[in-house]
């Protein structure tokens, strides 16, 4: 699952954090795997938080996979988001009404699969070390955020029409995302800080 010798990228938030506390390669592989646990976990809670809007709903999902992706880093964030993904299609009630592979053909589909590459593109980035500092913390969020708009907007679009995928899929969730992108983008150089 994870590289023995290279259990963590030191880059990201949990990857310092795991190898400031010990050594041991076993309890590396052991505590990444508890934070891609913990982490799918997460996700759920955020899918539950939700505004029931038709037919996409509002959730803390994409401050979740943002969040998880900047501090986790590519390799953990994508493992955390297909956990997460993986429970949903095998039918547990993981995403914001429901699970099951064909929750997945429906209208928040690709918003689902956005989440998995927002987080393999965010976490690659953090890997680079944009989650340091807050203008290049707000520009990964904000290419993730475009990444899970432009595939939740195409696949609602394919569904219901392109009018009909602005008017539900996108207008009504700009204006709260963005706040919420720009306080992950703030916060996140922070708890870089608070972790040396």
């Amino acid at each position: 699952m994870l590289n023995q010798t290279n259990a963590m990228n030191t880059e990201t938030w949990v990857g310092n954090l795991i190898d400031k506390n010990t050594e041991n390669k076993s309890i590396k592989i052991l505590l990444s795997i508890i934070t891609v646990f913990l982490g799918s976990f997460l996700l759920i809670i955020s899918a539950k938080i939700k505004v029931p809007l038709y037919p996409v709903p509002m959730t803390l999902q994409p401050l979740a996979v943002l969040m998880i992706a900047m501090l986790f880093g590519r390799k953990l964030a994508t493992l955390t988001v297909g956990l997460y993904i993986f429970k949903g299609i095998i039918g547990l009630p993981v995403f914001a009404f429901g699970g099951g592979f064909m929750y997945l053909m429906g209208p928040t589909g690709g918003f689902i699969l956005g989440f998995f590459v927002s987080a393999f593109i965010v976490g690659h980035l953090a890997d680079r070390g944009w989650g340091k500092k807050v203008s290049l913390s707000i520009i990964s969020m904000l290419i993730g955020m475009l990444v899970i708009y432009s595939l939740g907007i195409f696949q609602l679009a394919l569904l219901k029409g392109f009018n009909f995928a602005l008017l539900k899929g996108f207008y009504p969730f700009l204006l709260g995302d963005f706040y919420k992108l720009l306080l992950a983008g703030i916060i996140t150089p922070y708890i870089w800080k608070i972790s040396k």
